[in-house]
């Protein structure tokens, strides 16, 4: 009976107001690794508060995970909640990277 109760806690977990940081890290490093293969970072960064120099800096750094190092510098934001990280999505017309979102939210 624990693990039915357990399975209903962990398949609701998730909202549109969960923060990012509470996502499990391979959700985040998968969102990541999808951000940086669509080219798309550079493009929900600006909105999520990142300067140009922000960008440009996190793309020197971290080449090849910049896209993950900087929704983890999001999360640490106030505000970093799932619904704004999907509309943002939405708004550069990242249409597979909102529905991997949405999956995890229904988990």
């Amino acid at each position: 009976m624990c693990v039915w109760v357990i399975a209903i806690y962990t398949e609701f977990y998730f909202n549109q107001e969960t923060l990012f940081r509470e996502l499990p890290e391979s959700a985040q490093h998968k969102l990541g690794d999808q951000l940086m293969a669509e080219s798309a970072w550079k493009l929900v960064a600006a909105p999520l508060g990142f300067t140009s120099v922000d960008i440009e800096t996190l793309a020197a750094k971290y080449v090849s995970d910049a896209a993950y190092k900087m929704l983890r510098e999001w999360s640490r934001r106030n505000g970093s909640t799932l619904r704004v990280l999907r509309r943002t999505l939405a708004g550069i017309e990242q249409r597979d990277i909102v529905t991997f979102l949405d999956d995890v939210c229904k988990r």
